[in-house]
């Protein structure tokens, strides 16, 4: 937890973007499971890969939405004892915490690279869209790398920074972290 602030206006830039893309890859899936079932229940003809392709965006959804709750902070914690910690006490933990995250991430992301450009090198397609393999792979190489290099952003930043905020339910209601 070293040198200056992190830019969390580029971190929060980053997650709103990821955000928004979600939201229109989740607009996207819907669509195509709207015609699917139009065209296979209404004119006895599927979609090939229809399928497939909604599987491999809705995996690629979860992964990147892990990166946005990774920047916002709103992945799952046990900070239920850290709360009632001194300050520099939290700060070890949370140091602690951060350095196993990098590591896990680290590993993720060399082990996806790794799987990515085998996957490229050998030009595998998926069965019934005939996506290249290497694309869904890649979306977890990159979640991944970006999950470590936000890691790495904060270990070396001094960020003390709290959860951003769940939304309030109703206007005038406070949200509660």
């Amino acid at each position: 937890m070293l040198g200056t602030p992190p830019p969390q206006g580029a971190l929060s830039g980053i997650a709103t973007l990821f955000s928004r893309l979600l939201g229109a890859a989740l607009i996207v899936a819907v669509i195509v499971n709207v015609v699917n079932v139009v065209a296979r229940y209404g004119f006895n003809h599927a979609i090939t890969g229809a399928d497939e392709f909604q599987i491999y965006l809705m995996i690629s959804m979860a992964f990147l939405g892990g990166l946005v709750a990774h920047i916002r902070r709103r992945h799952l914690r046990m900070d239920v004892l850290t709360r009632h910690f001194s300050p520099a006490v939290r700060r070890v933990v949370n140091g602690a915490e951060a350095l196993l995250a990098i590591a896990v991430c680290g590993l993720m992301t060399w082990v996806s690279w790794t799987y990515t450009t085998k996957m490229f090198r050998i030009g595998t397609h998926s069965e019934n869209a005939h996506i290249p393999m290497w694309i869904p792979h890649s979306v977890l190489a990159i979640a991944f790398t970006l999950m470590t290099f936000v890691g790495l952003v904060r270990l070396f930043t001094r960020d003390d920074a709290a959860p951003t905020p769940l939304p309030a339910s109703t206007p005038g209601e406070e949200a509660t972290p």
